[in-house]
C-alpha cells in the first residue's frame, strides 16, 4: 500500500502500469454489469479487466502479488481450452483479491466482502439463478465503480509507493 507522503520516482512504465492497473477496475464495471445478460462478451471483458489489473501490479509482498498473477494466467489458459466457467472464477479470484486489497487504502463499505460477492456472483451463474445473478452482478458492480472513481481521484504515485519496499 502506498504511504501519501512517500513519493518515489516514476519512469514511464510506472506510469504506464497504474494507467493499465486503473483502466482494468474501469473495464471490470460495465463486464461484471453485463455477466447475467451477456455471458460470452461480458466474460471476455472480465477476463481482460484481470489481465490489465495482474500484468501491472505494485504490490510489495511477491506472493500476493504471484498468486493473484498466477490465477490470471490460469484464467487465460482455461479460456483458451473453452473452460469458460473456470476461467471467469480465477479471473474473479484476481478481481476480488485485488479489491480486497484496496478496502485497506478507501475503507469502501463493503469492497472488502468483494471476494465473496464475486463467488457467490460466479456460482449463480453457474447454477443459472437469474435473479441472484442479477443482484449480485449489481452489488459487485456498484462496489467496483466506487473503487475505479475513488482510484482516479488519487495521484498516480500512490499506487507505486516506495519502491524499496519491493519484494523481486
Amino acid at each position: 500500500m502506498a504511504d501519501p507522503h512517500i513519493q518515489s520516482p516514476m519512469d514511464f512504465w510506472d506510469y504506464l502500469t497504474v494507467i493499465l492497473y486503473r483502466c482494468g477496475f474501469v473495464l471490470a464495471v460495465p463486464s461484471v454489469a453485463l455477466l447475467p445478460y451477456h455471458f460470452d462478451w461480458a466474460t471476455k471483458g472480465v477476463l481482460l479487466a484481470a489481465v490489465l489489473c495482474a500484468a501491472s501490479l505494485h504490490i510489495y509482498l511477491k506472493h500476493f502479488r504471484l498468486l493473484l498473477q498466477f490465477a490470471t494466467w490460469a484464467a487465460a489458459v482455461c479460456f483458451v481450452l473453452d473452460w469458460q466457467w473456470l476461467g471467469l472464477g480465477a479471473a474473479f479470484f484476481t478481481l476480488g483479491g485485488l479489491c480486497f486489497k484496496e478496502y485497506f487504502c478507501f475503507r469502501v463499505f463493503g469492497l472488502n466482502l468483494q471476494p465473496l460477492f464475486l463467488a457467490l456472483l460466479w456460482l449463480s451463474l453457474v447454477m443459472q439463478a437469474t435473479l441472484a445473478a442479477q443482484i449480485l452482478s449489481g452489488i459487485a458492480t456498484l462496489l467496483l465503480l466506487i473503487l475505479s472513481i475513488q482510484k482516479w481521484r488519487m495521484p498516480l504515485h500512490f499506487d507505486i509507493g516506495d519502491k524499496t519496499k519491493y519484494q523481486i
